[in-house]
């Protein structure tokens, strides 16, 4: 059974949470693969999309930085060996960055069983970025941001991206599995009063090329996470359309057996989750952000420790071990996150 696996089971939601903590810090004191590194490589983005910061000119001044060859082996060196999962591109567009292939690559060689990209995918539909070399590189799944079926609401809501090169992407993909049928297609569509109706029928689906459909489908309600030129986060239009869209599309995935990620429709309005104590400091060792701008966590000196060794000065080890013993110790303690509760269909 690999690390990724292991770690699923380890914090599963059907596991008790003093289990939970058991594992993690069994995990962390074993020197396991435990946490999952998101990395923005450029903060900068080729599009505007109007439900994103990027589409606000202030929010877009404070987006800079690239990471230099020498940053990025002081990263490598502090958190790849301890991931899980390096997913490259969280806040930014990592096809951007010139190097990209050596990051794959460098994942690979550090043993890092599941590399991910997410991307808009413009510059790898034009040709000035080769899926296939990330593919030979390393790369396990591309998620592609989609928020429409129709050029016209693809192209309003992605404004500087092309419908048609979002359908030539498509057909490099399926080019690329023909040669690595285990490369996974993970699609992430961001529903809003405008697209919702792109979801009804078999729209969603009527834009693959034959030989290709996606492996993973994730639906996510539109949340207001900072400012953007979207104005509109009221989920009565999801919830009134909810049967014909988000449940119709969730309905064809298990029929033809994609994964889908969505909300139910009572899960619509639940934006922000309430978390107890012990779950969020899980999150929060788990969850490894890196730019040119930041590295983990505010009091983590890159170039000078490592993530074992942030641990031992940080005693999170005995933290844990106390939580294990005394997880009611956290009930008292709420935490808001606005990761959603998805139901995988």
């Amino acid at each position: 059974m690999n690390v990724y696996r292991l770690l699923k089971l380890a914090t599963g939601k059907s596991v008790p949470l003093w289990a939970k903590l058991l594992g993690l810090w069994g995990f962390h004191l074993g020197g396991r693969r435990h946490i999952g590194v998101f990395l923005d490589p450029v903060l900068a983005c080729n599009l505007r999309c109007r439900m994103c910061l990027f589409s606000d000119a202030g929010a877009r001044a404070k987006m800079k930085g690239v990471i230099s060859p020498e940053r990025f082996e002081l990263v490598r060196k502090a958190f790849f060996k301890r991931a899980v999962k390096l997913q490259i591109g969280c806040a930014a567009e990592p096809t951007l960055y010139p190097r990209l292939a050596e990051i794959v690559k460098a994942g690979r060689a550090d043993g890092v069983p599941y590399i991910s990209l997410i991307t808009n995918g413009q510059l790898i539909a034009s040709g000035r970025v080769s899926l296939r070399e990330l593919v030979t590189s390393g790369l396990d799944e591309i998620t592609v941001s989609l928020h429409g079926t129709r050029a016209e609401t693809y192209e309003y809501l992605m404004p500087g991206g092309r419908f048609d090169n979002f359908v030539e992407l498509l057909r490099q993909i399926r080019d690329v599995k023909k040669d690595y049928p285990g490369f996974k297609t993970r699609v992430n569509f961001t529903v809003n009063s405008m697209n919702v109706d792109d979801l009804r029928e078999n729209r969603f689906f009527d834009i693959w090329p034959e030989g290709l459909l996606p492996d993973i489908v994730q639906l996510r309600p539109v949340q207001q996470l900072g400012e953007c030129e979207w104005d509109d986060f009221d989920p009565a239009p999801l919830e009134a359309a909810f049967d014909a869209t988000i449940g119709n599309v969730a309905s064809i995935c298990r029929r033809l057996g994609i994964t889908v990620l969505a909300p139910d429709k009572s899960q619509l309005y639940e934006v922000a989750t309430e978390q107890d104590g012990g779950s969020a400091i899980i999150e929060n060792i788990n969850y490894c952000y890196v730019s040119a701008a930041s590295a983990y966590r505010d009091d983590f000196v890159l170039g000078e420790e490592d993530y074992d060794g942030y641990y031992r000065r940080t005693h999170v080890s005995r933290r844990l071990l106390r939580a294990v013993f005394n997880p009611g110790s956290f009930s008292r303690r709420r935490h808001i996150s606005k990761k959603l509760n998805y139901r995988v269909k």
